[in-house]
């Protein structure tokens, strides 16, 4: 009994001195006009594609997540549907990203613009896959592939200026929920 008490002990103190090594991008997921201005849904139809889809903010089982969910179609060279939000991580030094996710199974992407990614169609990319039941998955930014040769092969946490969650590449009916995305630093 003693040593459980010490235990608990230790594990609080633990807790209020421990270092964050994480940051939450979905931290306003409670707020619903925060919501809305933070992430952004995107498609192909800004650039005359015909994907069509949605973002929502839901709530199962208590726990609220968000849902990436539509038509992904390659016609008049589209492609994609996503959401995104802006960021400035300063000098923290993340290596990579931690998340919850599940959706209809398929490959899903997420998409890294920097400083450096100047037109529209500039970005790093990360390859994850969902399957029906809530999964965690890490992807770490070493290694995201850069969509074209004159990008810098790597990027620093602190050259982000957006990330997305996409559905890409090719003709399907995408769903993705996150529940949790992380900025991690191990």
């Amino acid at each position: 009994m003693v040593y459980a008490k010490k235990l608990f002990l230790v594990l609080v103190v633990s807790f209020f001195f421990y270092e964050v090594r994480a940051m939450n991008l979905l931290d306003k997921r409670d707020e619903i006009n925060s919501f809305n201005e933070k992430w952004e849904f995107i498609s192909d139809q800004v650039m005359g594609g015909v994907s069509t889809g949605s973002l929502k903010l839901i709530e199962e089982d208590s726990k609220k997540f968000l849902r990436l969910q539509g038509s992904v179609s390659t016609q008049n060279n589209g492609g994609f549907i996503q959401f995104r939000s802006k960021f400035n991580f300063a000098e923290r030094n993340f290596k990579g990203l931690k998340l919850k996710i599940r959706g209809i199974p398929s490959k899903y992407y997420i998409h890294i613009r920097t400083q450096y990614t100047l037109l529209p169609w500039q970005y790093y990319s990360g390859e994850f896959v969902a399957s029906e039941n809530w999964n965690e998955v890490k992807i770490m930014f070493k290694n995201f592939k850069k969509s074209n040769f004159y990008q810098p092969s790597k990027f620093h946490s602190s050259d982000i200026k957006s990330i997305g969650f996409v559905a890409f590449g090719k003709d399907f009916d995408a769903q993705l929920d996150v529940q949790e995305a992380m900025l991690i630093e191990h």
